[in-house]
């Protein structure tokens, strides 16, 4: 009998950690519990961010907390490290970090998941000072807080200053870019109702795609799905720009690759992740997006104890042969696979192939309006936006947050008024009700 614990490391806090942990905690229980298996976890933030209500929770639908889940509830048996994983040895089987205090560590592992996910790309000139991003928490706080004042401003402001000031350039034809320009425009509309002062003014509001039509991403055949997210972007005039790419972002707007430019109070972009190569990484195969090739059991680099899953990793479908799809249904079944594969190597069981075919994708274009692709059905409208809303209560990690978050659905039901904006008095100043 071993004298030691077998040590596992989790790197990140997103879903691939999270749902690894899952699987850890139902698979190895026993081992858990008399202390011969150990779960240490390594992420720079204290709380698990939901981002599947990131434009509901832009636009004031939900409060900034209830997206959030505190790691140390939803992940209570392990060791949690708030700090920056900055190197990974192989040979003598460590990670090397700095704590949030600025002390530096090393943690030792016999396995090691990578679940660190990605990050925005900021690499467009004038994007990181003059532009908005949504991904990392940071950079959403500061384009939530942009969004508030933008729409406050107009409507304390004359008409022309109020038509120049709700002007936007959403950089991304794919479900994030599509339903954050529906998102916004909905909350402009309702803006002007709430606003007598704002009755008369006609936002701008550009979708800036690269490709020749929105969501390319969607599987040939749900053109039912394209064609009402179409429709209903052209409903909310919203000027969809096909074929074209941001290559700047000035203060004043946006400058696209065919040499024109949108004059935007804001620009926000949703195209783009980056990765991360941490020293001692250097030598894993990564494709030309830098995600790092797994085998078939979500093994890295060929080492026996090592894994990956979710944006960071290049997970190939069992079925197509083509990349996993990069959202968080993905990254989850990655995550909850991985910890299944760990526990059967420390039993010394036999490793399973991750098989997982895939559930569907779904996106909301505002309130009752919505498609989700569900085993290749395709659902629209309230329908399909209310199948999304199920889906996303169900995946919330953490019970309390999600009754939380319903309870924000709630309050806009019954008030109809958006409960993360503040009252008019604190954001709205010189607005007229």
């Amino acid at each position: 009998m071993r004298s030691f614990s077998t040590r596992i490391v989790l790197l990140g806090g997103g879903y691939v950690t999270v749902w690894a942990y899952r699987s850890l905690a139902r698979n190895l229980r026993r081992q858990l519990a008399d202390g011969s298996v150990t779960i240490t976890v390594i992420c720079p933030n204290k709380h698990h961010f939901y981002h599947g209500w990131t434009a509901e929770s832009l636009t004031g639908i939900i409060k900034e907390q209830n997206r959030m889940s505190p790691l140390s509830e939803i992940l209570p048996r392990a060791v949690l490290i708030t700090g920056v994983a900055e190197a990974v040895n192989e040979t003598s089987q460590e990670v090397s970090l700095v704590r949030k205090n600025g002390k530096r560590m090393s943690v030792p592992y016999d396995h090691l998941l990578v679940g660190v996910g990605s990050f925005d790309k900021a690499t467009i000139p004038g994007l990181k000072v003059k532009g908005f991003q949504v991904k990392e928490p940071n950079a959403f706080k500061r384009t939530r807080k942009a969004l508030v004042k933008t729409i406050g401003q107009a409507a304390g402001a004359n008409k022309d200053e109020a038509s120049r000031m709700l002007t936007f350039t959403i950089a991304g034809g794919g479900l994030t870019g599509v339903e954050l320009a529906a998102n916004i425009a909905e909350w402009v509309s309702l803006a002007k109702k709430q606003y007598a002062s704002l009755d008369d003014i006609e936002p701008k509001i550009y979708l800036v795609n690269k490709g020749n039509r929105i969501l390319t991403a969607l599987e040939p055949g749900l053109e039912k799905l394209v064609d009402y997210a179409q429709k209903t972007l052209e409903r909310y005039n919203i000027e969809i720009v096909n074929n074209k790419y941001l290559v700047e972002v000035t203060s004043c707007g946006a400058h696209l690759s065919d040499g024109s430019f949108l004059e935007s109070v804001m620009v926000i972009s949703t195209v783009g992740q980056d990765r991360k190569i941490l020293p001692g990484t250097e030598e894993w195969d990564r494709d030309a997006e830098l995600r790092i090739y797994t085998n078939d059991y979500l093994q890295i680099s060929f080492t026996s104890n090592i894994w990956g899953g979710g944006d960071a990793c290049r997970v190939r479908h069992f079925h197509s042969g083509k990349p996993c799809p990069a959202n968080a249904l993905w990254a989850i079944k990655h995550g909850y696979h991985a910890g299944l594969n760990i526990a059967r190597a420390i039993n010394g069981r036999k490793l399973k192939p991750f098989t997982y075919k895939g559930l569907g994708q779904t996106a909301s274009l505002g309130l009752g309006k919505g498609i989700t692709e569900l085993y290749g059905f395709q659902f629209t409208g309230v329908l399909g936006w209310t199948m999304r809303w199920f889906f996303f209560q169900y995946f919330m990690p953490y019970p309390i947050t999600m009754f939380r978050n319903v309870g924000d659905w709630l309050q806009l039901l019954v008030s109809g008024k958006r409960k993360g904006i503040a009252e008019p008095d604190q954001t709205l100043e010189g607005a007229t009700p």
